[in-house]
């Protein structure tokens, strides 16, 4: 019982650590096309990297909470007796 609980948890955890680095990745990737095809400067160049961060993380954020949700719903369905 207690390897198959261990087990959900692990595969769990891999989907959302694997999701999650690929976001990171993206990130990454986003920040260092944007420092070099858009390089007008320090103070834009800071503008730039702040808002490919901030769009990163708030997608990520967004995913997070629509996988997480599904974890455990809140709203469950009442079934009758006759179903």
């Amino acid at each position: 019982m207690r390897r198959e609980i261990l087990c959900k948890i692990d595969i769990w955890n891999m989907g959302f650590l694997v999701t999650t680095l690929i976001f990171a990745v993206i990130g990454i990737i986003a920040s260092l096309c944007t420092r070099i095809c858009c390089n007008r400067g320090p103070s834009a160049n800071l503008l730039h990297l702040t808002l490919v961060i901030t769009a990163t993380v708030c997608c990520w954020m967004m995913w997070a909470i629509v996988y997480l949700a599904q974890m455990k719903p809140l709203i469950v369905p009442i079934l009758s007796e006759g179903e």
